[in-house]
């Protein structure tokens, strides 16, 4: 039987069948597939590199974490990571944690147990060297920043950029923020979407509606965010333009590579910024291209 899943290129080829399941996307130049007895991170021609047992991640920040810890892109193991409770429970260097993050900028957040614990990030060697944040796992690193919400905070703020020192960069005072990206942050106000700068000011006032999937999905990518107007997904330009009209059933992620997954009549296909399409609908599912390759599911 032919696999359903794999990667395919920017034509729409199948290049990497994966016949034991769902791969995740390319991430560093590797990737991670199911092999039927563990997991592989293949390069982007489908070649093995290395095999491991399970694979919790892929690599970022030069790390993967995999059932034995941090791994290096040669499998050497920089940081043991013991499982406990069905991986529930994530022993690192002696302190038992309720969640690890991904490395970058040299730290992965982690999670401590109880209401009362906070929040952290760890080096490679597993030292805590940056701690008192809340509201969850503490977000990774990108570009050198991060935003973080301080577990006992002053009047006003809830929400912090840092760099990888700790050092305050801004602070905000929006309950509901995203991540940035591209130097822009998606933010609530009295019920409308807007986009703030890191200064805190306001680039694109509150008028966008919210919609059922809340903020996980709407930031910029290559230049475009996604929108949602009465179950409908289109794009926007950081001026606040429609340049796609909100047409599309789904958006899987935003533009990467220059193309952007989206469903119509059932099916993914991928358009360009344009809009046009550049593979028509044909998928059951289908990822954002990383290196020249995305994660899609064939349709029965």
């Amino acid at each position: 039987m032919a696999s359903r899943y794999g990667f395919i290129d920017t034509t729409g080829a199948l290049v990497i069948p994966s016949p034991h399941g769902t791969p995740f996307s390319f991430n560093e130049g590797r990737a991670r597939m199911p092999t039927g007895d563990g997991w592989a991170f293949i390069d982007v021609e489908g070649t093995q590199q290395l095999k491991v047992r399970r694979a919790f991640s892929g690599f970022n920040g030069g790390l993967a974490l995999t059932d034995q810890g941090f791994i290096d892109p040669q499998g050497v193991l920089v940081l043991q990571v013991t499982f406990q409770a069905n991986f529930t429970r994530y022993v690192i260097a002696g302190a038992t944690y309720a969640n690890v993050g991904r490395f970058s900028s040299g730290l992965a957040p982690v999670m401590r147990f109880g209401a009362r614990g906070s929040d952290a990030y760890i080096n490679p060697h597993g030292e805590v060297v940056l701690e008192g944040f809340g509201g969850g796992l503490a977000r990774v690193f990108k570009d050198g920043k991060a935003l973080v919400a301080i577990k006992k905070r002053p009047k006003g703020e809830h929400w912090r950029l840092i760099d990888p020192t700790g050092a305050c960069l801004a602070t905000y005072p929006f309950e509901t923020m995203r991540p940035f990206s591209e130097g822009l942050a998606l933010v609530a106000r009295d019920g409308k979407f807007g986009f703030v700068d890191e200064s805190g000011a306001w680039v694109l006032e509150p008028t966008l509606p919210q919609w059922d999937r809340g903020l996980s999905e709407c930031c910029f990518h290559e230049g475009l965010a996604q929108v949602n107007e009465q179950g409908r997904h289109g794009f926007i330009d950081k001026t606040g333009a429609r340049v796609i009209e909100p047409r599309f059933e789904a958006v899987n992620g935003g533009f990467s590579e220059g193309l952007a997954a989206v469903k119509e009549g059932g099916l993914f296909g991928y358009i360009r910024p344009d809009g046009s399409w550049a593979l028509t609908p044909r998928f059951a599912t289908a990822q954002p291209f990383s290196h020249g390759r995305a994660v899609v599911l064939l349709p029965d």
